[in-house]
């Protein structure tokens, strides 16, 4: 099996070789053609590359022709395009600048028209300025005149031959009817806004007549109550004439008797009367409660007219807004109330709400405003400050300003502290004859509801707080610009004073030192010093053991309280909510 194998490998293998031999030529002609083939192949793909590079040659060469053919037909256009804009462009300047030419024109006329416009406001508002000072001239010079008048009023009143002073006068005395309604004419034109100089030069030359006319009443009504007065020689009365002042609301006269107020009073009670008011207070509380009652008739026709309902609602309105708002939260909320009320005092225009309000449209207005501010100021004692004392200085800082500006308004002030609280003065205004409980009582401040008194601790309340308010007036001080205060600590002093030479009253003599001293306390000392601290000592040795006496409740307490705090501390602190100067 094996040799047979053998014999068949040598036996192929010769075939291989012969087939090799025969396969050599082939294999070489196969190369060859497939060289052949290459070459061929190769050829016809460069003749393809060929074609196709002419192609995009061609190609190329058709896009430039093209793109040069659509950048010549773009800029054509393009041209006429620029040709026509140009057109345009010249045509629109040729129509703006005819537009132009026309609005620098309508421009012009415009500047013409506004200036002419703004000329003729600068000329309405020249007059316009020019009419307002001929109109607070006017103001100004009615508010002399009254007060004037007011002087001449009070003069008469004392006059103790009517008859004999008709007539000393002569015809000066009808200039009584006739000046005044000389004024209310006046008065008209500016209501009207047809006020002039020839008006304001017509007030002042009112104001001279009343001011001479002033003189010769008191000069006749002095040598007429002198002729009366010598053959008696009564050593309680006072006549002499202050000399005519023609400043705006000056002073009123103290040509007033000081034993016209005792002469209501008992007989036993006028030969006691040092008891319960020095003369000197008494007078002083004369003279104020005159004033008030002659300054209450001057718009008592104003008050009873009932066709002016709404005027005197709208001027209550216009007071009690700002007082009733009124607080210490800041200088500019205290300025702003203060500009409302001086605005309606000195007649000019003030709003409420929607409201426009002015209280010279009628001729007693202003008046009549002034009496209800002062009135309600001095309710805010007894309504608000008995509450919250430190309210006390917001209102009396604006108070002692207004009083600056409107020296009436500040008589009318003191009259209603007195009114509502005599031991301001002080007074202890005694019992008359005849007199019943209740007509009493209410004289010393006391109310009455059904019949019934308040009790005492509701009493004392109030009356703090009327005090309270009063010697926060004492010591504050006035808006800025204002340099003055007219009723300073010096009306303290003075009050202080007289309570320790009167008989202390049951709980009110001893609360209102206690108030006092609580309240303005720190001034009195800064302003006497020694005289201050004699004072206190008086206090301590002779006042207190008197008001021991006669007071069983918590007032002579609270005052013990407070001098023993003050000779531990030696010197009182200054209150809560005092407003230091200048505040606003």
């Amino acid at each position: 099996m094996t040799c047979r194998r053998k014999r068949r490998r040598i036996k192929k293998r010769p075939n291989l070789n012969i087939r090799q031999k025969n396969q050599l030529p082939i294999r070489h002609i196969l190369k060859q053609l497939e060289i052949q083939r290459q070459e061929e192949v190769n050829s016809a793909i460069q003749a393809r590359l060929n074609k196709f590079k002419d192609f995009s040659q061609q190609q190329e060469a058709d896009k430039r022709k093209q793109w040069l053919k659509q950048q010549q037909a773009f800029i054509k256009d393009m041209q006429l395009k620029e040709s026509r804009i140009f057109e345009a462009l010249n045509e629109y300047d040729k129509n703006t600048s005819d537009e132009h030419a026309k609005l620098v024109q309508h421009y012009q006329n415009l500047a013409e028209r506004r200036k002419m416009h703004e000329k003729e406001l600068a000329t309405r508002e020249k007059q316009r300025q020019l009419v307002n000072s001929y109109i607070d001239n006017i103001k100004k010079g009615q508010q002399e005149f009254r007060s004037i008048y007011q002087q001449i009023i009070i003069i008469l009143k004392s006059c103790e031959n009517n008859e004999e002073l008709k007539l000393l006068l002569g015809d000066d005395f009808k200039q009584l009817k006739t000046l005044p309604e000389q004024l209310d004419e006046v008065i008209g034109y500016c209501k009207n806004g047809k006020v002039s100089e020839a008006e304001v030069r017509k007030v002042v030359e009112l104001v001279q007549q009343v001011g001479a006319l002033y003189s010769k009443i008191g000069q006749a009504v002095a040598k007429i109550n002198k002729k009366k007065e010598e053959p008696q020689k009564p050593q309680n009365i006072i006549t002499t004439v202050p000399p005519v002042n023609n400043a705006i609301n000056e002073k009123f006269t103290e040509s007033i008797a000081v034993g016209k107020e005792a002469e209501k009073l008992s007989p036993t009670l006028n030969s006691n009367i040092t008891k319960y008011v020095s003369l000197s207070n008494l007078k002083m509380y004369t003279e104020i409660m005159d004033f008030w009652e002659k300054h209450s008739e001057s718009f008592k026709i104003l008050e009873q007219d009932t066709s002016l309902k709404q005027f005197k609602f709208e001027c209550k309105k216009a007071i009690n807004t700002p007082v009733n708002s009124l607080s210490g939260i800041n200088s500019s909320h205290i300025l702003d109330k203060y500009n409302r009320l001086y605005k309606l005092l000195s007649g000019q225009t003030v709003i409420v709400g929607e409201k426009q309000i002015n209280a010279s449209r009628h001729p007693q207005g202003i008046a009549f405003c002034m009496d209800l501010l002062a009135k309600k100021f001095v309710l805010q004692g007894d309504l608000m400050v008995s509450s919250n004392p430190e309210s006390a200085f917001c209102y009396a800082t604006v108070i002692i300003s207004l009083w600056n500006d409107f020296p009436v308004f500040g008589n009318l002030v003191l009259a209603y502290f007195y009114k509502f609280c005599p031991y301001l003065v002080p007074y202890y205004i005694p019992r008359q004859v005849g007199e019943s409980d209740e007509e009493y009582y209410t004289k010393q401040g006391y109310q009455y509801v059904d019949g019934q008194i308040e009790k005492q601790d509701k009493f004392l309340k109030r009356m703090t707080g009327i005090m309270r308010l009063y010697s926060a007036v004492l010591i504050v001080k006035p808006k800025r610009g204002q340099n003055t205060t007219p009723h300073n600590i010096k009306h303290g002093w003075r009050l202080l004073s007289s309570i320790l030479k009167l008989e202390p009253q049951v709980d009110i003599s001893a609360t209102i030192v206690h108030t006092l001293l609580e309240t303005a306390g720190f001034e009195l000392e800064a302003r006497y010093d020694r005289f201050f601290k004699k004072l206190i000592l008086i206090l301590l040795d002779k006042f207190l053991p008197r008001c021991r006496e006669k007071c069983t409740g918590g007032a002579v307490t609270r005052l013990e309280l407070l001098l023993s705090e003050y000779m531990k501390n030696k010197r009182f602190e200054q209150p809560n909510g005092y407003l230091n100067y200048p505040y606003w």
